[in-house]
Parts: structure tokens; C-alpha cells; sequence
């Protein structure tokens, strides 16, 4: 039998509390195994069991770990969900910030957007997206976590010999801040750790795509 889990994500977690509570309890009721950790070294998931995550280093991780699985954004299964209480934003405009992670995966990329649209967004593009994108923040102008390197060694080795460019903390602030520059509008989304802080060092605020659809979740939050 195959079996549906969900994986918050360490650092989401982390950073969305409370929004993460209330998508946990949305994907327990839709039967969903919550797992807590990529980087577990006990074998967790069976040949295609259904995972399904909200954050793009676990996408990383799991598509070496565990290539037999289906793997799954959080917003792709929303997607199918004809009930999913989306919250109206009325026509406002949001700045799309693709992850250089998810540069091989269009089908997460175009799951944001349809999930924006829901949430009746007006989408503003960036020149860098989709496959075109460079940007993760600085999280490549630092070294990966070791347990990364250890569990995924592929993938990592990958990074470090051919993506990595290290900074010190000042040139990572400069870059970030001149990255910032690119954004013409107020409001930008983001669906990854490193873009969301390589954006707050730089100066701006981003809205991580777990906290807008915990928004039409509010039910669920009360609930705990």
C-alpha cells in the first residue's frame, strides 16, 4: 500500500510556526504521515510511497535519497484539492522570486503561480525565472550542512565543485542588497529558506508561500 507523507521542512518550521501547524493538521486530515526531517538516516519512505514537502533542499535530498518515491511540493497537492479555502488578494501585485533549486523543476515553479491566481494575486515577473534562475539567497555562497553532503554526497558534490561561491558575511550583505534592487513591487513570494533570508539581508520583507495559503487555514490554527 502505498502512503502519503507530508514533510514540513526543519527550517520552515522553524521561521512559519504557526502556519506550519495548521498545514500540518490539513495534511493529517487528508491522511498524511507528518515526518520531521530529509536528513533522517533511518530509511523512512517505501518504494513509491507519496511524499510531500514544502521546501526545495528536502527536494534535493530526497530525489537521491529516495528515487523510487513520488515526489510532490505541497502546492502541487493543494492544487488538487477542489475544497482548499484560498483567501482573496483582491488584484494585488506580487514578485515572483524562483529558486536556482527548483530550476529543473517546472512543475513546482507553475504550481506557485496557479496557487497565486487562486489567491487572485497579479503575478509580476522577474527576468530571471523558471530555468533562467540564479538566485538561492547565499545559500551557495556558503559551505552545505555536512549531513547534507553525507546523505545526498551526489548532489552535494555536485553544488561544491561546480555551483559554490563563497563570500564573507560583508560581501553576502552587498550582493544581497543589490539584489534587492530588482524588485518593482512591495509584496514578493517566496517558497524557499535561502531566498527568504538572502531577501531579508537584503532589506526587504518576503511573503513565504506557507504563510498565504495558511491564511484561509485559520480554522486549523484554533484548532491546536
Amino acid at each position: 500500500m502505498n502512503m502519503l507523507h507530508y514533510l514540513p521542512g526543519c527550517d520552515v518550521k522553524k521561521n512559519h510556526p504557526q502556519a506550519l501547524l495548521a498545514i500540518q493538521k490539513y495534511m493529517q486530515e487528508k491522511g498524511a504521515i507528518i515526518d520531521q526531517c530529509c536528513r533522517n538516516k533511518d530509511k523512512f519512505l517505501e518504494d513509491h510511497d507519496i511524499i510531500i514537502h514544502n521546501c526545495t533542499l528536502c527536494h534535493l535530498v530526497l530525489e537521491e535519497t529516495y528515487p523510487h518515491t513520488q515526489i510532490m511540493s505541497l502546492y502541487e497537492y493543494i492544487l488538487k484539492d477542489e475544497h482548499f479555502p484560498w483567501v482573496d488578494h483582491h488584484g494585488e501585485s506580487i514578485t515572483i522570486q524562483d529558486c536556482w533549486r527548483t530550476r529543473k523543476n517546472i512543475a513546482l515553479q507553475t504550481a506557485i503561480r496557479q496557487c497565486l491566481k487562486k489567491m487572485n494575486y497579479t503575478i509580476v515577473e522577474m527576468e530571471d525565472n523558471y530555468d533562467k534562475t540564479k538566485y538561492c539567497g547565499v545559500w551557495l555562497n556558503n559551505p552545505p550542512a555536512k549531513d547534507c553532503i553525507e546523505i545526498a554526497p551526489k548532489t552535494f558534490h555536485d553544488i561544491i565543485e561546480n555551483h559554490l561561491h563563497l563570500l564573507s558575511q560583508e560581501e553576502q550583505v552587498q550582493q544581497m542588497q543589490q539584489w534587492c534592487q530588482h524588485y518593482t513591487t512591495q509584496q514578493i513570494a517566496v517558497y524557499c529558506n535561502g531566498c527568504e533570508k538572502g531577501i531579508k539581508l537584503g532589506g526587504k520583507q518576503p511573503l513565504h508561500m506557507v504563510e498565504l495559503l495558511a491564511e484561509g487555514l485559520k480554522p486549523y490554527i484554533h484548532s491546536f
